[in-house]
């Protein structure tokens, strides 16, 4: 692995999930999928789809939850963000600062086991690109707009989703960011 900018990541990142919601209806690819691991002994912890965070995450959360109330027809609400998503919303890499989050069961023993103190290491690959580096992991409220941005966002694509879930953020230490390819 190469060290390399932290922008180098986010550009990749809008850049993959553009594409799968114009080529793939929205379906996750692996380039989405986190997996956080022990950097001591490179065993695995937890592999997830994460949420890429805007900067503005509390205009974003706004703006996800009208387009779900809007319509109660789910078909609608997931035509409608692949829409978005498929045209200007990734567009623009300086919109996000690398943040993400993810859902998980609120019974999830990986979501109990997190020591907020430690920095867990994260990978995202797909094909033969990759980055990984070091985060931070917060578990969020339901008042965080972060937790509103990643409910409403998912609730668009999964219309059984409910309120009974636990979110949480991954702020990345940019520092130790390195990419292989």
């Amino acid at each position: 692995m190469t060290k390399v900018g932290w922008r180098d990541f986010i550009v990749w990142q809008c850049s993959l999930r553009q594409r799968n919601f114009r080529m793939f209806q929205g379906k996750p690819s692996e380039g989405i999928i986190c997996k956080i691991y022990d950097k001591k002994n490179n065993k695995d912890i937890k592999n997830f789809v994460s949420v890429l965070l805007e900067n503005k995450v509390k205009e974003a959360s706004k703006m996800f939850e009208y387009m779900n109330k809007r319509t109660h027809d789910p078909e609608e609400r997931y035509s409608k963000a692949v829409k978005l998503f498929s045209s200007e919303y990734f567009n623009t890499p300086e919109n996000f600062d690398g943040r993400f989050t993810a859902t998980f069961a609120d019974n999830d023993t990986f979501v109990k086991k997190i020591k907020t103190s430690i920095k867990y290491q994260a990978q995202f690959f797909e094909r033969d690109s990759g980055f990984d580096f070091p985060v931070k992991i917060k578990k969020l409220k339901k008042t965080d707009y972060e937790w509103q941005c990643t409910f409403w966002h998912n609730l668009m694509f999964n219309p059984g989703l409910n309120e009974n879930i636990e979110v949480l953020l991954f702020t990345p230490i940019t520092t130790g960011i390195k990419r292989s390819n």
